[in-house]
Formats: structure tokens, sequence, C-alpha cells
């Protein structure tokens, strides 16, 4: 569960100020280690850090089999998430030369590399979705999120299968609450391609980029997408919903998937 810490503050309402206690989402560093070395630190609400950075490295290309993992361990007093995995074809130490610091809250990280687009694959899921199960789904995660009702101050995301939430997680960051899903289901042996990946962010490149390295179809949100989120999500045939609020929204590709 999410950590809410409170404030003494001054409240100003209809030109008075009164002093009340205010909850405030709780933020900290997270280190992943890879085989030892340091790889990155996110900055993140403290919950599910295994999966928080087994899904980074799964979406950034780094672990693409969970059988190479050896371990996982977290340091809950430092901050830190050590993984050991064998067989692995990535360098800690190349990867960490290749950082990009994205548009994500908090200054996300992508180990992007220019190949790396040329690289994606399609996504083959011919699975269609129901309007209706989109906006009800986006509401229900909507009511769900009771640490944003009290401090304002996470992303929601969830993950759809079936008409039900499978998996719900908030966060700071939008890409965090995304990896926190994407670690679960690495973790749990469960496939993603007929899944639905619900955001209460907007829709950028790197959200794409994630959704289409577990080959997820449809991605929808509550706000816009980006001009290079549509285009990478046109070359590799992955739909895109936005602005999916009340009993409205946009489908800005892949049109045929939802019906």
């Amino acid at each position: 569960m999410s950590r809410i810490e409170h404030f003494d503050i001054v409240r100003i309402c209809n030109g008075k100020g009164e002093k009340v206690s205010e909850p405030v989402t709780v933020e900290e560093p997270l280190t992943i280690f890879l085989n030892g070395e340091e790889l990155v630190t996110l900055l993140y609400t403290p919950s599910f850090p295994e999966q928080l950075a087994i899904g980074f490295l799964v979406s950034e290309g780094v672990i693409r089999d969970k059988n190479n993992i050896e371990s996982i361990r977290f340091y809950e007093g430092k901050g830190v998430v050590n993984i050991t995995v064998k067989n692995n074809g990535n360098d800690p130490k190349q990867l960490s030369s290749t950082r990009l610091i994205t548009s994500g809250c908090c200054g996300g990280v992508s180990f992007y590399r220019a190949q790396d687009y040329a690289r994606f694959k399609k996504i083959t899921s011919r699975k269609k979705f129901q309007r209706s199960i989109i906006i009800d789904s986006m509401k229900q995660m909507t009511q769900t999120s009771q640490h944003f009702k009290e401090t304002g101050g996470v992303h929601s995301s969830s993950l759809v299968q079936d008409g039900k939430i499978l998996f719900f997680r908030e966060d700071i960051g939008r890409h965090n609450a995304i990896d926190k899903i994407l670690g679960e289901c690495f973790l749990s042996d469960i496939p993603c391609n007929d899944a639905l990946l619900l955001t209460s962010g907007r829709i950028t490149s790197e959200i794409v980029r994630k959704g289409g390295a577990v080959g997820i179809p449809v991605i929808a949100s509550k706000s816009a997408p980006t001009n290079l989120a549509i285009k990478m999500a046109n070359e590799i045939d992955l739909t895109i919903a936005g602005f999916v609020r009340g009993k409205r929204m946009n489908i800005y590709t892949s049109t045929w998937r939802i019906v």
C-alpha cells in the first residue's frame, strides 16, 4: 500500500485561511542494480518495488526471459533492488551510457537506442474490445484510486482482461504505475497480448514502447496522446484511445479493435 505523510498547511477557501492537516503522497528513490552494477535510480511511490524494477527492465528490453532471473532482493532500508540474471545480453555499464531523460513524471528514464524503434514487432493480437468495457473500466479505475482521492498526487494504471480489472497500481509517475503492472504480469506468467492497459496520464512514445514490448494491443487514457506516440502506434498496429471520459473517447490508431 502506498504511504501518505501529513503536513500542517494553511488552506485558502473563499478568501479565508484555515490551518489543516493535509495528506501528501510519499516520494522515495529506488535504485536498481543488475548483477551488482548500479543501473538507474527511479523516483517512486513506495509500493511493489520488486515488480517496478522487473517491469522497468522488461519494458526496456533488458530482461526477456523469466528463467534467466536468479534472484530479486529488495533492501528496504536502502531503497535498493538487486536483480541477478544469467545469460543476459545487455551490459549494465553500456546501458547506463544510453539513458534518455523522458517526458515522464519525476524525470522518467529510458534506455532508448536508435535501433530499438526499427526492431519493434507488430502487435499480433486480433482481439476486439467493446467501447463500453473501456469506458466502464476507466470509471472503475478512477473510483478505485483512494490514494488519489486523498492526495491528488498519483497516477493510476490498470490491466483489464475479459472485462475485469486484473491489476491496479498507483505511483507518482505514470511510467512507474505501468511498470509495476508489467512486472507483476512477467513474474506471474500472465500474458498481456489480449489485455487492455489503462492509464490516467498522457500517452507518450515511452508508454507505447512499454505496451508494445509485451504485446499489449490497446492502451487507453483519460488524457491525450502525443504525435510520436500516434506515429509509433501506427507502425506497430497498437490501438490508442484518448480522452476516455464519461461516454466519449477519441480513437487515434488501429480503430478496428474498438467496436
